[in-house]
């Protein structure tokens, strides 16, 4: 037993020094993109961890966060809880970012148009480049290659600012499953494919993202867009929270949006007059401190599941707060 004991400390510590240097080397390459985005996307970007399997080729990412550029609010611009990678590690230490497969997992979007009628996806400092580039001004970026994206998408926010306060927003979800997209030659073809894929429902024509249409292949951007949620009736979800605290911040965000025209929170019953819709709010206390709320909007008899949806999710960013 004794003869052992040299062996097993000495490999512990060779495996306790590995780890640390397998996690500063992670560090490092997590603050060198943190720190180098403005430059080179021009907006800020955080992650919450990045680790690099050398022997696997994989890298793994959780929690990332790309702020909005410059000229709009200073909010969370596209989230995405994880982003899985396969890499050529040999290639990569020679300058070539070629990666076999990406799957990103995005599950919030926020399109905002400011008080000019700028849209945030334009003024994303790699899209006007690439727009300048099909003009005949070359980029300067490394080489970059995926062979195949999977995307996961779950919802975009829609911000406008041009009306009068409050702001106007919007929400339509997307839940797109392992969309496949092949051959993203650039990281400005990797941007533009994510952003157009989570704008089709919103019928918004960017102009941006339209002008880097020529990096993406004809026919990859709709002549139309078309929502499938908006022939749902109702936007609705289960909350963790008590049916008294989602009644009084139902009540809260539709009269700081519109008016309320009348109300019973006994019953959890609201009507309200938000962005010229007749909206209907009913919430259900279904046990152990839950509830489930039910929103509808219309104008003029039709129904309008995005104003609906966007009240949803402005009441569920309230109760996180």
């Amino acid at each position: 037993m004794n003869k052992w004991t040299p062996l097993i400390r000495w490999s512990i510590a060779v495996f306790l020094v590995l780890f640390l240097l397998s996690a500063f080397r992670d560090l490092i390459i997590k603050s060198a993109i943190e720190l180098s985005s403005p430059s080179i996307i021009g907006a800020k970007i955080e992650m919450g961890s990045l680790s690099l399997g050398v022997l696997t080729h994989q890298v793994h990412i959780k929690n990332f966060r790309m702020y909005n550029p410059p000229g709009f609010p200073d909010q969370i611009f596209m989230s995405l809880p994880e982003v899985a990678l396969k890499v050529d590690i040999n290639g990569l230490l020679k300058g070539r970012m070629y990666f076999p497969l990406v799957v990103m997992d995005m599950d919030k979007m926020v399109v905002v148009k400011n008080k000019e009628g700028k849209l945030n996806v334009d003024s994303i400092k790699m899209i006007q480049e690439q727009a300048a580039a099909n003009k005949g001004k070359p980029m300067k970026l490394p080489a970059f290659k995926i062979d195949l994206l999977e995307l996961n998408l779950g919802k975009v926010i829609v911000e406008d600012y041009t009306h009068a306060p409050p702001v106007h927003v919007e929400a339509y979800d997307l839940n797109i499953k392992d969309k496949k997209i092949t051959n993203i030659n650039g990281i400005p073809k990797l941007m533009a494919a994510v952003m157009v894929e989570a704008m089709k429902p919103t019928a918004i024509r960017s102009a941006g993202l339209y002008a880097a249409e020529a990096v993406l292949g004809v026919g990859f951007l709709p002549a139309v867009a078309i929502s499938v949620a908006m022939s749902q009736d109702e936007a609705n979800a289960d909350l963790d929270d008590s049916f008294d605290r989602v009644t009084q911040e139902s009540l809260k965000l539709v009269q700081e949006l519109g008016s309320v025209k009348k109300a019973d929170a006994g019953n959890g019953q609201i009507w309200a007059k938000v962005y010229g819709c007749d909206i209907t709010i009913n919430i259900e206390n279904t046990g152990w401190n839950k509830s489930h709320v039910r929103i509808k909007a219309r104008q003029y008899m039709l129904a309008k599941f995005e104003i609906a949806n966007g009240l949803l999710y402005q009441l569920t960013e309230r109760l996180k707060s």
